[in-house]
């Protein structure tokens, strides 16, 4: 909602300047008895106006002297239509001055003197004047819509003032509260809470009637409008569909989202914000736009853009406004209509100026309409400024990046999954670190500067500089050369700025990745590759690192266990074991021992050890009665050959005397 210089100041300035009839005049007390009645396209006044002369005659001696009065004096609207001023059944003529650009003073002569201790009632009738569409006057009239202020110039403790509406129709009051009285004849009505003073009361209310209203519906990127307009205003009706109908679409292309499903959204031609010093609203809850009959592209378009940057997007008002603003600047250029100047650089030390999230929070009570514009005017040129530097400093993706995340609610500090979700309220901070995912150095030092500047308070200064710290730490483990992801409990304690408790992980992490490169060391001496498991706990475990420490610990001992088992695999074998092992082999335990460790299965580790070491105790028992049996067989093989031997010496010794004895006659043969 772009800011207008409010209207209420000067209307109080016209009404107020008028003179009063029976207030200031002595011996005079005016009352009035005043009925505003909403009819068709026109608003009836009726006023039924009593003069009382309060003094009294005196007599000297023959002579009564009394004081009279000979005229009555109104002030009524300039141009009233049907003027009728009428007493005692006779219509009094009367003669106009005009007072400004939109009262008159009426004065009629009394057809008698009002003389001391009487009193004259007369009833004023008139229709307030229609009014331009797009006039500087006060009063307007159509149909649809109705727009007046009211007013009394009764005397103190007399008199009332009463508003008659349809009862199918809507009122808004500027200025002074009115309270629903009761429904009559197919009208509600409507007092002053206070009428004390009359003269200080001050009201101006608008009247909408929404059957009066001409009503057209048409698609623009896929969302249904609903155009309503005062009857007869062709130029409004056609200025904002064609806006509306261009704008939307190029809208969308620049924030890079489509239009929120609002079903229809309504837009509607209206003065209301006018007089609340604004240029036209959205209402989030009910998908409607209610905008200045000013043909203004721009605010147009800044309202249009409120379908994204409203409260369901960003928590604090100077986010909307800003992106609103700059985003319709963006539009405008882009379709080569004619846009506002970009905003000069704020003084944050002007006497309205305010840090910009305490903008719209702040009490507005003891503040006088000046301030409050002020502080408004502050407000929407500095919230722009600041939205346009994000843009100049990061660059359009990544406002555009920033928004799609708030709308996605994507976590700022996001892990593996960039579509990574989060519960992160979408303030200041989570704006800030959105806009810094992608940002260099140089950029984030430009945007920390601009929101010290503008957008926190002096309190929140010692958080920028803590998270400076906690972002630098939070880099190295993005950094981290084996790949882990950062903690999901840790990042969410980033993204809720909770530095303390972040550097308190941070500090437990570290042990951790201490611990894991002391391990993986070993590992890599002993030739073997580290699971996930360590990985896997540190990463899901949020704020508990003692499970991936334990991890870690079971590792190192599995490392040790399979060592154990490729030594007793590899040593040299007893003389029992040679015997008893034979052809088994012994590289399958250390496969499985190697297999056991990939899968973190320290149980199936020692099972590998237990069954290789019973193998190898079975094959020294085996080994060792094979070799007993060996033994008795090589010692019976021995005995054997013993008295083998020495039956063949025995048996070589008693063969030759056997022979000299049985073959005598051979030798004599052999010598003769």
């Amino acid at each position: 909602m772009r800011f207008l210089v409010a209207l209420g100041a000067m209307l109080s300035l016209l009404l107020f300047s008028a003179p009063a009839v029976g207030a200031q005049t002595d011996g005079l007390v005016y009352s009035e008895d005043t009925i505003f009645t909403v009819e068709g396209d026109s608003v009836v006044v009726e006023t039924t106006a009593v003069m009382s002369n309060t003094t009294s005659e005196t007599r000297r001696g023959n002579t009564v002297y009394y004081s009279y009065f000979d005229s009555l004096i109104i002030v009524v609207p300039t141009s009233a239509q049907n003027m009728k001023i009428v007493s005692r059944g006779a219509e009094i003529e009367s003669t106009a001055e005009e007072l400004d650009g939109d009262f008159e003073v009426r004065t009629a002569r009394l057809p008698t003197e009002l003389r001391s201790g009487e009193r004259r009632s007369f009833t004023v009738t008139y229709s307030l004047p229609l009014g331009e569409i797009r006039g500087e006057g006060l009063f307007f009239s159509n149909p649809a819509f109705h727009a007046f202020p009211m007013w009394s110039f009764s005397d103190p403790g007399t008199g009332s003032l009463r508003l008659r509406i349809p009862e199918d129709a809507h009122l808004t009051e500027f200025g002074d509260v009115l309270r629903r009285t009761g429904l009559n004849d197919g009208y509600i009505e409507w007092t002053p809470r206070t009428f004390d003073v009359p003269e200080e009361l001050f009201t101006f209310v608008t009247v909408t009637i929404d059957e009066g209203l001409d009503t057209q519906r048409f698609t623009v990127a896929d969302q249904e409008i609903e155009l309503r307009t005062w009857p007869g205003d062709d130029e409004w009706s056609s200025f904002a569909k064609q806006t509306i109908s261009d704008g939307l679409p190029q809208l969308e292309e620049l924030i890079g989202l489509p239009v929120p499903d609002q079903q229809v959204l309504e837009v509607t031609e209206s003065v209301n914000p006018y007089f609340y010093g604004y240029a036209g609203w959205y209402d989030q809850l009910e998908t409607s736009i209610e905008i200045g009959n000013e043909l203004d592209t721009g605010v147009m378009i800044h309202e249009l853009s409120h379908a994204w940057f409203n409260e369901s997007l960003f928590a604090e008002r100077w986010m909307s406004e800003g992106l609103a603003e700059e985003f319709a600047w963006q539009a405008q250029s882009a379709l080569n209509w004619e846009a506002e100047d970009v905003p000069e650089t704020p003084d944050p030390n002007a006497r309205n100026a305010q840090p910009l999230i305490e903008w719209g929070r702040s009490t507005t009570a003891g503040v006088d309409d000046a301030e409050f514009r002020a502080r408004e005017e502050y407000g929407y040129a500095t919230s722009w400024y600041v939205m346009r530097e994000m843009v100049q400093v990061v660059g359009l993706d990544t406002v555009q990046y920033m928004i799609r995340a708030a709308n996605d609610d994507l976590s700022s500090y996001p892990g593996s999954n960039p579509e990574e979700t989060t519960f992160a309220r979408d303030d200041w901070q989570r704006v800030l670190d959105l806009a810094m995912v992608s940002a260099t150095d140089e950029e984030e030092d430009a945007l920390e500067a601009l929101f010290i500047e503008y957008v926190i308070a002096p309190r929140h200064e010692e958080l920028i500089e803590q998270r400076r710290v906690a972002r630098d730490r939070y880099d190295e483990f993005v950094e981290f050369e084996h790949g882990w992801e950062v903690p999901l409990d840790l990042r969410r304690e980033l993204e809720r700025w909770k530095f303390e408790e972040a550097n308190e992980l941070m500090d437990k992490a570290v042990e951790v990745h201490d611990r894991y490169r002391e391990v993986l060391a070993i590992a890599e001496e002993a030739n073997l590759d580290l699971s996930d498991a360590a990985q896997l706990s540190y990463e899901k475990n949020g704020t508990d690192f003692a499970l991936a420490l334990k991890v870690l610990a079971d590792q190192e001992v599995s490392i040790s266990d399979v060592e154990g088992v490729r030594r007793q695999a590899t040593r040299q074998l007893s003389t029992e074991e040679s015997w008893g092992l034979r052809d088994v082999p012994r590289a399958p335990y250390v496969a499985l021992a190697e297999e056991a460790f990939a899968s973190d299965d320290r149980d199936r580790i020692v099972d590998a050890r237990v069954r290789l070491d019973n193998m190898l105790a079975e094959a020294a028992f085996v080994g060792a009665e094979r070799l007993f049996w060996a033994k008795i067989a090589v010692a019976a093989l021995a005995i054997a050959l013993v008295l083998l031997t020495w039956m063949i010496i025995r048996r070589l010794r008693e063969e030759p005397e056997h022979d000299m004895m049985t073959a005598p006659d051979s030798e004599l043969v052999l010598a003769s």
